[in-house]
């Protein structure tokens, strides 16, 4: 908790203390392949025959663009979700990012996006056993997507890539996650 304390603090000096033209805020869905690993096992290769599906959400904020660059720097909130089922039990793999990054428009419809920084898991099931929380790790991302709108508003369809390593507690195994996801997100920005 002090390290996404500490990050978020850092963020907020760093954004209020560049100039920029206006406030950048974006949230949004998306849906996608994800792949959650022990140790390097894929667990979804172990199981069997489940449904699988796996759920990208978040929201970033920042200022920009940095005078006539068309450059954002943002702090990202958000995460992948990866549940596995069947007719009787689940698995849900959550894994989430909250980190510093960048936006860059090198064309006035493409938004280009990265992010890196604190990530954590909390896991669940419905099987008589106990899923453990990460005890640190790190995530980042990026993506690209078309920013279709009108003046300040935007609408994002895009695909990003996701990526997360942590170290569960008690059990110390390591778990990994990784996801491409085709989204959609609402954005508000001064271009």
């Amino acid at each position: 908790m002090k390290k996404v304390l500490f990050i978020a603090i850092l963020l907020l000096v760093i954004l209020f203390s560049v100039n920029a033209n206006g406030f950048y805020f974006d949230v949004g869905l998306g849906f996608g392949r994800v792949a959650t690993k022990f140790d390097g096992i894929d667990i979804s290769k172990t199981i069997g025959n489940v449904t699988e599906i796996g759920l990208d959400f978040g929201l970033k904020a920042g200022f920009g663009p940095l005078g006539n660059i068309p450059i954002y720097p943002i702090a990202t909130m958000g995460g992948i979700a990866h549940r596995l089922s069947d007719s009787f039990d689940y698995l849900q793999f959550n894994t989430y990012i909250a980190a510093a990054g960048l936006i860059f428009y090198p064309f006035r419809i493409l938004q280009i996006a990265g992010s890196f920084g604190y990530s954590f898991v909390s896991n669940q099931t419905s099987l008589p056993m106990t899923m453990f929380k990460s005890t640190s790790g790190y995530a980042g991302d990026v993506s690209i997507a078309f920013d279709l709108g009108r003046k300040n508003h935007g609408f994002l369809i895009g695909l990003r890539y996701f990526g997360a390593k942590n170290l569960l507690s008690v059990s110390y195994v390591e778990q990994s996650t990784s996801a491409i996801t085709i989204f959609t997100r609402y954005a508000f920005r001064h271009k």
